[in-house]
């Protein structure tokens, strides 16, 4: 199989999961160069990874990739994609596509004008998650009417949400607030923190209901992913059945009721790639795939809709109390 080529724009923390699986992976993808901001972050990146590293877009573009991953700080993502979108390169861009409606709006654009483009979403494909949308979409739980989420923020927040509601670009109104509350740090991205202290933390409760009467149930706190001690929750109900976590409960056609344990794989566990890696080596080879093809791996309309409702949400939680009611975008009439 021919290895999938990729240049990575950015040498931040996200940057860095590109490398490690093109490092786990070796068979399947290659990142043939790192594009940093300065001269002293290129040797940094360098010496840290092994990956050619250099200040020049020029040389980049000369090695021909088969795409570019735009992994830089989020209110950049747009403007960096785009100029490699304008000079013919694919782009697989880190979320979201756009900080505000009209970059979302320019994306849109861009994408109808038939440029290249994706949006590294991955949380509907981490193994579990993608177990427990195939279980609803085959029925078991009749038509998924409610979700609790507790299991990431903001954007993949929605986005989970309305994946397994499938409920499509329907609009919906969101109400929501930010609390405050005191937590011990336990942890952080490196990695367990001893002798922590305990600080403010933030809190976002949120109610999201659809056109259809759908619900959304979002709550996230912001030491959730990799606090020792707190945990994550997900919850979807449909009139036939539920699954809480890990557990399946439904109520067969025959009458039978059923109560059965949730399981699943990494296929890429024993190279040593998280669920969070594996999710975004999937998002590669669909890239890849959608390079080839046409055939989208996230739909870049989905990808705005998720980033409109993140918009959304943020409005509602500046105005606590207040319903915010989405409208249909220019992507949402298919």
């Amino acid at each position: 199989m021919e290895k999938i080529r990729y240049v990575i724009v950015g040498s931040g923390w996200r940057s860095e999961f590109y490398v490690r699986i093109a490092k786990a992976l070796p068979e399947q993808f290659e990142a043939i160069a790192m594009l940093c901001r300065t001269e002293e972050k290129a040797r940094s990146m360098h010496e840290k990874t092994g990956v050619y590293a250099t200040v020049s877009r020029e040389e980049c573009e000369k090695l021909k990739p088969d795409f570019v991953v735009v992994a830089v700080d989020k209110p950049s993502v747009f403007k960096v994609s785009r100029s490699f979108l304008d000079k013919g390169f694919p782009v697989l861009c880190e979320t979201p596509a756009g900080q505000n409606i009209e970059e979302l709006e320019d994306a849109w654009q861009l994408h109808c004008y038939g440029t290249r483009f994706q949006v590294a979403e991955q949380y509907h494909r981490y193994p579990q998650y993608e177990k427990i949308l195939e279980i609803v979409k085959s029925g078991l739980l009749g038509d998924p009417h409610a979700v609790n989420l507790s299991v990431a923020h903001d954007y993949h927040g929605v986005s989970l949400i309305r994946r397994l509601l499938g409920t499509g670009f329907e609009n919906a109104f969101f109400t929501g607030k930010r609390y405050t509350f005191p937590v011990l740090e336990t942890g952080d991205r490196n990695g367990p923190v001893e002798g922590g202290t305990v600080t403010d933390r933030y809190r976002v409760r949120m109610d999201i209901e659809f056109d259809s009467g759908k619900m959304g149930f979002y709550d996230f706190c912001n030491v959730q992913y990799h606090s020792r001690i707190r945990g994550t929750d997900i919850r979807v109900q449909g009139e036939r059945g539920e699954i809480a976590g890990n557990r399946l409960t439904y109520m067969d056609r025959a009458g039978i009721c059923h109560n059965e344990i949730i399981t699943w794989e990494n296929p890429y566990e024993k190279q040593g790639l998280t669920d969070d890696e594996t999710a975004i080596a999937k998002l590669l080879t669909g890239m890849k795939h959608y390079v080839d093809t046409g055939e989208e791996v996230y739909p870049v309309a989905e990808a705005l809709q998720d980033a409109y409702f993140a918009l959304c949400m943020e409005k509602a939680l500046l105005h606590p109390y207040e319903t915010i009611q989405s409208q249909t975008q220019m992507w949402g009439y298919q």
